[in-house]
């Protein structure tokens, strides 16, 4: 996936169901995810960067253009 696509087009090509599209957003939303989980404690980081990850998976396919 090209580093030049904004995320609003990258949103409408994993709506669509492109699975590339969709491993790009999680991985452009890493650093804030792993920013945001240092206070957090080590035994459900895990947990809780994967529920994050999932929400954001959910938002993606909810998503209305409309």
């Amino acid at each position: 996936m090209s580093k030049d696509k904004s995320l609003f087009e990258i949103i409408l090509k994993a709506k669509e169901g492109d699975k590339d599209a969709m491993q790009e957003i999680i991985l452009r939303f890493q650093p804030l995810i792993k920013k945001n989980m240092r206070n957090v404690d080590m035994d459900i980081k895990d947990d809780i960067s994967q529920d994050i990850v999932e929400a954001i998976i959910k938002a993606i396919k909810k998503f209305d253009i409309k």
